[in-house]
Protein backbone atom coordinates (compact mmCIF):
# COMPACT_ATOMS: atom_id res chain seq x y z
CA UNK A 1 0.00 0.00 0.00
CA UNK A 2 1.35 3.42 -0.91
CA UNK A 3 0.98 6.74 0.88
CA UNK A 4 0.64 10.16 -0.66
CA UNK A 5 2.06 13.43 0.65
CA UNK A 6 1.02 16.81 -0.70
CA UNK A 7 3.79 19.42 -0.83
CA UNK A 8 2.94 23.13 -0.59
CA UNK A 9 5.72 25.70 -0.96
CA UNK A 10 4.03 28.75 -2.45
CA UNK A 11 5.88 32.03 -2.89
CA UNK A 12 3.29 33.80 -0.74
CA UNK A 13 3.69 31.37 2.19
CA UNK A 14 5.81 33.91 4.01
CA UNK A 15 5.78 36.40 6.83
CA UNK A 16 8.12 39.16 7.96
CA UNK A 17 8.54 39.41 11.70
CA UNK A 18 10.87 40.75 14.37
CA UNK A 19 12.15 38.64 17.27
CA UNK A 20 15.22 37.86 19.33
CA UNK A 21 16.58 34.56 20.59
CA UNK A 22 17.47 34.00 24.21
CA UNK A 23 20.49 31.72 24.54
CA UNK A 24 21.10 31.50 28.28
CA UNK A 25 20.82 33.59 31.45
CA UNK A 26 23.32 36.16 30.13
CA UNK A 27 23.13 36.09 26.35
CA UNK A 28 20.40 37.03 23.89
CA UNK A 29 20.25 38.44 20.40
CA UNK A 30 19.25 42.00 19.70
CA UNK A 31 15.80 42.62 18.31
CA UNK A 32 15.94 41.99 14.56
CA UNK A 33 13.77 40.67 11.74
CA UNK A 34 13.51 37.94 9.14
CA UNK A 35 11.57 37.31 5.98
CA UNK A 36 10.42 33.80 6.88
CA UNK A 37 9.40 31.31 4.19
CA UNK A 38 7.17 28.32 5.02
CA UNK A 39 6.74 24.91 3.39
CA UNK A 40 4.08 22.39 4.37
CA UNK A 41 3.86 18.65 3.70
CA UNK A 42 0.44 17.07 4.22
CA UNK A 43 0.11 13.29 4.46
CA UNK A 44 -3.12 12.28 2.74
CA UNK A 45 -5.34 9.39 3.82
CA UNK A 46 -4.77 5.93 2.41
CA UNK A 47 -5.33 5.44 -1.32
CA UNK A 48 -8.73 3.79 -0.82
CA UNK A 49 -9.96 6.91 1.03
CA UNK A 50 -9.21 9.29 -1.84
CA UNK A 51 -11.97 10.64 -4.07
CA UNK A 52 -13.09 8.34 -6.85
CA UNK A 53 -11.66 10.97 -9.22
CA UNK A 54 -8.16 10.16 -7.92
CA UNK A 55 -7.33 13.19 -5.79
CA UNK A 56 -7.42 13.94 -2.08
CA UNK A 57 -8.71 17.51 -1.76
CA UNK A 58 -8.61 20.78 -3.67
CA UNK A 59 -5.28 22.44 -2.84
CA UNK A 60 -7.11 25.75 -2.36
CA UNK A 61 -8.68 24.48 0.87
CA UNK A 62 -5.20 24.20 2.37
CA UNK A 63 -3.67 27.23 0.65
CA UNK A 64 -6.31 29.68 1.86
CA UNK A 65 -5.99 28.58 5.48
CA UNK A 66 -2.17 28.54 5.42
CA UNK A 67 -1.95 32.01 3.85
CA UNK A 68 -4.48 33.51 6.29
CA UNK A 69 -2.62 31.98 9.24
CA UNK A 70 0.79 33.26 8.10
CA UNK A 71 -0.66 36.73 7.51
CA UNK A 72 -1.39 36.90 11.26
CA UNK A 73 2.39 36.94 11.91
CA UNK A 74 3.27 39.28 9.04
CA UNK A 75 4.86 42.63 10.00
CA UNK A 76 4.60 41.73 13.69
CA UNK A 77 6.97 41.51 16.65
CA UNK A 78 6.92 37.94 18.00
CA UNK A 79 7.79 37.54 21.69
CA UNK A 80 8.02 34.45 23.93
CA UNK A 81 5.31 34.68 26.57
CA UNK A 82 6.67 31.74 28.60
CA UNK A 83 10.27 32.86 29.11
CA UNK A 84 10.80 33.60 32.82
CA UNK A 85 12.82 36.77 32.15
CA UNK A 86 10.09 38.35 30.01
CA UNK A 87 7.74 40.71 31.86
CA UNK A 88 4.71 42.29 30.20
CA UNK A 89 2.41 45.16 31.08
CA UNK A 90 -0.53 46.05 28.85
CA UNK A 91 -1.87 49.57 28.68
CA UNK A 92 -4.82 50.83 26.65
CA UNK A 93 -2.75 51.14 23.47
CA UNK A 94 0.60 49.50 24.08
CA UNK A 95 2.53 46.57 25.46
CA UNK A 96 5.46 47.36 27.74
CA UNK A 97 8.08 44.65 27.73
CA UNK A 98 10.93 44.24 30.16
CA UNK A 99 13.59 41.67 29.40
CA UNK A 100 16.46 41.76 31.89
CA UNK A 101 18.02 45.23 31.36
CA UNK A 102 16.04 45.98 28.19
CA UNK A 103 12.77 47.87 27.95
CA UNK A 104 10.49 48.04 24.89
CA UNK A 105 7.12 49.63 24.19
CA UNK A 106 5.12 48.32 21.23
CA UNK A 107 1.70 49.25 19.88
CA UNK A 108 -0.66 46.45 21.00
CA UNK A 109 -1.62 45.60 17.42
CA UNK A 110 2.02 45.16 16.35
CA UNK A 111 3.10 42.46 18.81
CA UNK A 112 2.05 38.87 19.48
CA UNK A 113 2.94 36.92 22.60
CA UNK A 114 3.51 33.32 21.61
CA UNK A 115 3.00 30.42 24.05
CA UNK A 116 6.68 29.45 23.88
CA UNK A 117 9.88 30.06 25.86
CA UNK A 118 11.81 31.26 22.79
CA UNK A 119 10.90 32.55 19.34
CA UNK A 120 13.18 30.13 17.50
CA UNK A 121 12.35 28.56 14.14
CA UNK A 122 12.02 25.29 16.04
CA UNK A 123 9.19 26.74 18.12
CA UNK A 124 7.59 28.64 15.23
CA UNK A 125 7.48 25.49 13.09
CA UNK A 126 5.95 23.51 15.99
CA UNK A 127 3.23 26.12 16.59
CA UNK A 128 2.32 26.20 12.91
CA UNK A 129 2.39 22.40 12.54
CA UNK A 130 0.06 22.01 15.54
CA UNK A 131 -2.28 24.66 14.17
CA UNK A 132 -2.37 23.26 10.62
CA UNK A 133 -2.85 19.68 11.80
CA UNK A 134 -5.63 20.79 14.14
CA UNK A 135 -7.41 22.43 11.20
CA UNK A 136 -6.70 19.83 8.50
CA UNK A 137 -7.41 16.61 10.38
CA UNK A 138 -11.12 17.21 9.71
CA UNK A 139 -10.35 16.37 6.07
CA UNK A 140 -8.63 13.10 6.97
CA UNK A 141 -5.07 14.45 6.99
CA UNK A 142 -2.83 11.93 8.75
CA UNK A 143 0.21 14.12 9.44
CA UNK A 144 1.52 17.64 8.82
CA UNK A 145 5.16 18.70 8.50
CA UNK A 146 5.96 22.42 8.58
CA UNK A 147 9.37 23.83 7.63
CA UNK A 148 10.07 27.43 8.61
CA UNK A 149 13.10 29.03 6.96
CA UNK A 150 14.42 32.23 8.55
CA UNK A 151 17.13 32.80 5.96
CA UNK A 152 17.83 30.88 2.77
CA UNK A 153 19.03 27.40 3.67
CA UNK A 154 18.52 27.82 7.43
CA UNK A 155 15.40 26.70 9.25
CA UNK A 156 13.64 23.99 11.22
CA UNK A 157 10.73 21.63 10.73
CA UNK A 158 8.15 20.02 12.99
CA UNK A 159 5.84 17.08 12.37
CA UNK A 160 2.44 16.67 14.01
CA UNK A 161 1.49 14.12 15.16
CA UNK A 162 5.05 13.03 15.83
CA UNK A 163 4.39 9.28 15.93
Amino acid sequence: MSTTTLHLAKQNFKFSAAHFLIFDEKHAERLHGHNYQVRIDIKAPAEQDLHAEGYFLDFNVFKKYIKARLDQWDEIVLLPEKHPDMKFKKTAKSLEVTFRDRFYVFPLNEVILLPVSNTSVEQLSRLLAEDFYGEFKQYGVQKVKVYVEETRGQGASSIVPSN
